[in-house]
């Protein structure tokens, strides 16, 4: 199986020693307590690689004071102490903000000119709107080169701007499967193996038919998904992915109407739960058995699976969503243009989330994972050799070869535009309807959705 990733990503041979980009990856918990600096210890550094120009100025000169903002706490604590042990001439500051509270804070101090982090994170709710503040540096040029070649596709696209700029790496990638209970599996569909069950669903049409015999079967106790929002915002709205805005014009019935196609024939069909995303009511329906299938991305198997079903473990598998993967949250990370230790921030940048030994330390403390190619490039590589967090858990699995090799090759990735959190906030409110009245047509909900873009977009050309 590992020779599959070698194969369809590293079709050219690439050596780590090689990498012009990065030397040396969600949805994490988030926070909103007050800053909290970290402190510098003496340690052995142990060098790195990095890009063309930047070398380690960064790291290896005088003292240097970094800034970064994040949400996910724990993450965020331990990397930036390990890193200042590995660097003692950097200290980094760090500051807990809620990720519901991230975008306003940071458009905020840009606007007054001060406070403003040197590394950036971006969450995907919010993505498009700040890579279009022209804050960021490209990550594509001078000096950081960071090449798309090195990187997975979708993970490349995530973090480019309209006019193929970059504006910043995963902090963890999210290629999504689907995360499913063995026992219901077993009941249903008599298996649990997945890569029976990946078979059974390898088509929209053929997953359709397996969500009619579970509900026939269950009696209408289980359902294959949770709910429309699941199915229409988390599945659909990052499968099939086209780019479909340009500046303000936005095209939704070529990108949208064969999304609601679908998403309109599990609604009529009744083979759907009532549980709309993220609420309580689906945090409950993990442990109750009664759904089948849920969305599960690498961030999935702590926040959204073992979390809300601690007395789960065993009892759930990993399996390939119909025709792709898909991408489900994410976060990137990038270097605020104004900031003056640019260098240093990069130096940080690369050696967590790229391809550096932080990344391995990310992994085997909170199973991130690079959008990076380098790291897979062997079977012998950490990803595919150690036991991750949650294998035990997901029956024995070996998650992050599934993910890497299963997964994230055939995964799409949606440019993140200006517009696109409005588009995504109207599909919401579009999937809520469809809940509420099941014999909404697509056409239907394609006009509602219409409407909805052009109320929270006045300006838009919308077709």
């Amino acid at each position: 199986m590992k020779k599959k990733i070698i194969a369809v990503i590293l079709a050219s041979a690439m050596l780590i020693a090689s990498l012009s980009a990065c030397g040396n990856s969600g949805g994490g918990n988030g926070g909103d307590s007050s800053a909290s600096s970290g402190s510098s210890a003496a340690a052995e550094d142990t060098g790195s690689t990095g890009s063309d120009a930047s070398g380690d100025a960064g790291t290896e000169g005088g003292e240097v004071t970094l800034t970064i903002w994040d949400w996910d706490e724990a993450h965020l604590n331990h990397m930036t102490q390990w890193y200042m042990e590995k660097h003692p001439n950097v200290k980094i500051e760090t500051l807990v903000v809620a990720a519901n509270d991230y975008f306003q804070k940071f458009q905020s101090a840009v606007a007054s000119g001060s406070g403003v982090p040197d590394i950036v994170l971006s969450e995907m709710a919010y993505r498009g709107k700040l890579f279009d503040l022209g804050v960021l540096e490209d990550l594509s040029k001078d000096p950081y080169n960071v090449k798309a070649e090195d990187m997975f596709d979708f993970a490349n696209r995530l973090g480019a701007g309209p006019n193929g700029e970059l504006y910043g790496v995963e902090q963890q990638i999210c290629p999504s499967g689907f995360a499913y209970r063995r026992d219901l599996a077993k009941e249903y569909l008599g298996t649990d193996d997945p890569n029976e069950i990946a078979e059974m669903i390898s088509t929209w049409d053929k997953l359709f038919e397996v969500g009619k015999q579970v509900v026939e079967k269950s009696g209408g106790k289980v359902t294959v998904f949770p709910g429309m929002t699941v199915v229409l915002k988390d599945l659909l709205n990052n499968k099939n992915v086209k780019d479909y805005i340009d500046g303000d014009n936005i095209d939704l019935t070529g990108r949208y109407m064969d999304v609601l196609e679908t998403a309109t024939k599990f609604n009529q069909a009744g083979i759907l739960g009532k549980q709309e995303d993220s609420t309580p009511a689906m945090a409950n329906s993990y442990a109750a058995g009664e759904v089948l299938f849920y969305p599960c991305a690498p961030w999935s198997l702590k926040w959204g699976i073992a979390t809300n079903d601690p007395d789960g473990s065993g009892n759930w598998g990993l399996t390939k969503a119909p025709e792709d993967g898909f991408t489900y949250g994410g976060t990137s990370v990038s270097v605020y243009s104004g900031s003056e230790n640019k260098d240093a921030a990069w130096e940080y940048i690369k050696e967590v989330y790229c391809t550096g030994e932080g990344v391995e330390e990310a992994y085997r403390q909170f199973g991130f994972m690079t959008g990076f190619k380098a790291p897979y490039e062997s079977s012998d590589s950490y990803f595919f050799t150690e036991k991750g967090q949650y294998d035990d858990f997901f029956g024995g699995q070996n998650l992050a070869d599934y993910f890497i090799n299963e997964i994230a090759i055939t995964t799409q990735g949606q440019v993140q535009t200006k517009h696109q959190s409005n588009v995504n906030t109207a599909l919401m409110n579009v999937a809520t309807q469809m809940t509420g009245n099941p014999s909404m047509t697509a056409e239907e909900a394609m006009e509602a959705f219409k409407t909805e873009v052009q109320t929270l977009i006045p300006n838009a050309t919308i077709k």
